[in-house]
Parts: C-alpha cells; structure tokens; sequence
C-alpha cells in the first residue's frame, strides 16, 4: 500500500475512532466538527508515519537480505576448500 493509502486509511480510522468516542458518550455524531478534522488529521499523522517506517523497515530487510547472502557464499566457497582439502584434492587438479 503506497502513501496515499496509508494516509486515508488512517484519517478513515480516525473518523471511525471519533464516532466511536462520540457513541460511547452518547452524543450526537456530528457534534463539534473540529474533533473530527482533529482526529482524522492526527490519525492520518500517524498513517504517514507508519508508511515512513514500513519503507525503512524494508530497507533494513533487504540490506540484511544481501549480507545474509554474502555470508552464505562465503560459507559455500569455504565449504568446498575445506571439503578439497579433506579429500586430497587440490582446486588445480580439478581444472586438468
């Protein structure tokens, strides 16, 4: 979901919050608009906010993505040697 969904969903939830405040008092839904532009805009805040860190935390996974596969390489081509070695077989001798 891009910004623009995470920052309507939020203001729908904050709408969605308001009225939910305003039926647990038991007062009439549209009562003082400003608490519902309040809420959706703090709400909506919160919406961008959270699409800023899902974009970090993707960042994080593919960064840790790529050590991981790094590592794993490293590990195979020492695997191999290691294995070579504990053979008797030397990487020269594979290549005649």
């Amino acid at each position: 979901m891009g910004l623009v969904g995470h920052v309507v969903g939020g203001a729908v939830f904050g709408l969605t919050a308001r009225f939910y405040q305003l039926g647990i008092l038991r007062r009439p839904m549209l009562s003082n608009p400003a608490g519902h532009v309040a809420c959706m805009g703090v709400f909506a805040g919160a919406g961008y906010f959270w699409w800023q860190a899902t974009l970090h935390m993707r960042g994080l996974l593919a960064e840790k993505e790529a050590q991981l596969r790094l590592r794993r390489e490293i590990q195979q081509k020492t695997g191999e040697v290691i294995l070579e070695q504990a053979l008797g077989q030397t990487p020269s001798s594979e290549a005649s």
